[in-house]
């Protein structure tokens, strides 16, 4: 599995993430896609894709935030609308902040949490997926959501995120 980060999760990039996400800022998302998509690699990325999936938010935050910034980012990264998959994972549960746990904690936290819905199941089957988040921090919410996808019959998946914490 292939792992692409476009900056670190420090000064000034964490301050201009977190009014993005926290503050109510869904423009910047254009603006932040946009830059990810000048790094090469990230282009490249994105090209091999055969699709594009976001991590999606419990439902409880999506109503709170009103917009999941990983799907931003997949609508804003420049692929072809027919590689977008807004909704090829969805949350079973919703589960509590992964703010302050550990890389164990985060997989326990995060163990069946996610599902690929049965109309998703043809489509997703045999693909290469990019699968796209906000900031990876241990990396437990990409590896419970690539064993889903791939559980459900993707052929293979990478990820992306606009930020790596250190």
């Amino acid at each position: 599995m292939q792992a692409h980060a476009w900056c670190d999760y420090s000064y000034p990039w964490q301050t201009l993430i977190t009014h993005w996400k926290l503050g109510q800022q869904p423009g910047l998302a254009r603006h932040l896609a946009g830059w990810m998509q000048q790094a090469p690699d990230i282009a490249q990325a994105v090209a091999q894709a055969e699709l594009l999936v976001p991590i999606p938010l419990s439902s409880e935050r999506l109503r709170t935030r009103g917009y999941n910034p990983a799907a931003q980012l997949v609508q804003h990264l420049g692929a072809a609308r027919h590689k977008q998959l807004l909704a090829a994972l969805v949350r079973t549960r919703d589960t509590p902040t992964q703010r302050g746990l550990t890389r164990a904690q985060r997989l326990r936290n995060l163990r069946q949490a996610f599902a690929v819905p049965q109309a998703h199941l043809a489509v997703i089957a045999g693909r290469h997926i990019l699968l796209v988040d906000d900031v990876m921090t241990t990396g437990a919410t990409f590896a419970s959501a690539s064993q889903c996808l791939l559980q459900a019959g993707a052929g293979s998946v990478s990820v992306l995120c606009l930020a790596r914490t250190a």
